[in-house]
């Protein structure tokens, strides 16, 4: 049995790193009107987990907080399955009576921050580099810690793209060849490195495809669920994935990319294998084909659930 959870804020909640955390209003919005999408993977017997279940219909049965101490008391075995985690998770969790044996360490979520920082793009990438051929190596991701490496980034490579260090679905990213004036760059990154310590930079890609390959990982082992292929604005946000079956995907994939699909696969695997030892739990690996078929294999990771995972199809 199983406990299931969205909770789309969590990388915002990384990002804070505190226990307490109240999401942005929009966020939470998407939260409420999207509280009954664990339907889409839930098997019998689970649970979904909502603030309020008054008016809501669904076939698995449906648990609000404030029951979780009584259900918990009655079978310690359910196995809590949210989006993604993060401290705030974790403490809400606790605070509503779930027995502390039931839930990740504070060691575990300390990694799981950790792991999902977009630096770690920068290890993955190298890792990619020592593999390929010259052909096919790619520029890595730089680690920008005050706002004059930013704004000489910027100089450097005037198309090109800056990221906050944790973020999701595209939010806390600037293409400064789309409208972003040196200033207005300026004042993006200093905010960021105030909040979140630093900026990730990246140079610039002329994009021709977004496609994304989604994991499982336990016991060290990383298992292939599949490939999803999904749209983004030209700000590098999500806009939503395609529906297609998986031969589709991969030959489409293998049309555009200068790297055939399963030795991008092979070789994603070694590496998601090598660098997130003591994770376990679902990964997605964000990738984009450059006009000119170059392939760019880790441009994001996400440590949860991801919205491609839904639209896995033979």
């Amino acid at each position: 049995m199983r406990l299931l959870l969205f909770n789309p804020e969590t990388e915002y909640a990384l990002a804070s790193g505190a226990s307490f955390y109240t999401p942005p209003k929009q966020v939470e919005k998407l939260r409420k009107n999207l509280e009954l999408l664990p339907e889409a993977w839930a098997e019998a017997g689970d649970l979904i987990l909502v603030d309020d279940a008054k008016d809501l219909v669904s076939k698995f049965t449906l648990v609000e907080w404030g029951m979780l101490r009584d259900i918990f008391e009655g079978n310690r075995g359910i196995k809590i399955e949210p989006w993604g985690w993060n401290h705030a998770l974790l403490r809400r969790f606790t605070d509503a009576g779930v027995p502390a044996e039931c839930l990740p360490s504070k060691k575990t979520i300390d990694l799981i921050r950790k792991l999902a920082h977009r630096r770690i793009t920068i290890s993955l990438n190298l890792l990619w580099n020592d593999y390929v051929d010259a052909g096919n190596k790619v520029d890595l991701p730089v680690e920008l810690k005050t706002e004059a490496e930013c704004m000489e980034f910027y100089s450097a490579h005037k198309r090109c793209w800056m990221k906050a260090p944790w973020s999701s679905s595209g939010r806390g990213v600037i293409n400064t060849a789309a409208d972003m004036d040196e200033e207005l760059v300026r004042q993006w990154c200093h905010g960021i490195i105030r909040r979140q310590g630093s900026v990730m930079g990246e140079t610039g890609a002329f994009r021709l495809a977004d496609f994304a390959s989604e994991w499982k990982i336990k016991d060290q082992e990383a298992e292939y669920i599949g490939l999803s292929s999904f749209e983004t604005s030209n700000r590098g946000k999500y806009i939503s994935n395609f529906v297609k079956s998986q031969s589709q995907i991969k030959k489409e994939f293998n049309a555009i990319s200068a790297v055939n699909l399963e030795y991008a696969i092979v070789l994603q695997k070694k590496i998601i294998e090598n660098v997130f030892r003591g994770y376990e739990g679902f990964l997605g690996v964000d990738m984009l084909v450059e006009t000119d078929g170059r392939l760019r294999p880790f441009v994001e990771v996400n440590l949860r659930r991801t919205m491609g995972m839904l639209y896995i199809q033979e």
